[in-house]
């Protein structure tokens, strides 16, 4: 079966296609939005976006005190979720009950209006 995506230049019409079934690129919605997110947070630079950018994919080394708590004490429901470590070259889908480990790079799927707040959170966690 065939894949189809309709790249657009109007995001108004973004509605019409979805109702369709079709999935859209928006270029310059998704291009405001990657800058927007680059300026307002710099330490957190998403690899991957989804639909429209709603959703994103970001990596995180964790500090090293973080070490035993478990990577689940980051998730909020609906915005923020741990979904894979690499730890020491390896990597693996954590269990809830998974403790962090000193240089864990940790990727989270973020809502995209709750990256200030994973911001905010690992701000406060490396203590600034």
């Amino acid at each position: 079966m065939p894949s189809i995506a309709a790249r657009i230049y109007d995001p108004r019409r973004a509605d019409i296609y979805r109702e369709l079934g079709i999935p859209t690129v928006a270029s310059v919605r998704w291009t405001v939005s990657r800058i927007h997110q680059m300026l307002l947070h710099r330490e957190l630079i998403p690899e991957l976006a989804f639909g429209n950018g709603e959703t994103l994919l970001v990596r995180s080394p964790l500090p090293p005190y973080l070490k035993g708590r478990r990577l689940s004490a980051f998730d909020v429901d609906g915005e923020i979720r741990v979904v894979e470590v690499t730890r020491a070259g390896s990597s693996f889908v954590p269990l809830r009950s998974t403790p962090a480990e000193p240089e864990d790079l940790v990727t989270f799927a973020v809502d995209a209006t709750a990256l200030g707040r994973l911001r905010g959170f690992l701000n406060k966690e490396w203590g600034t």
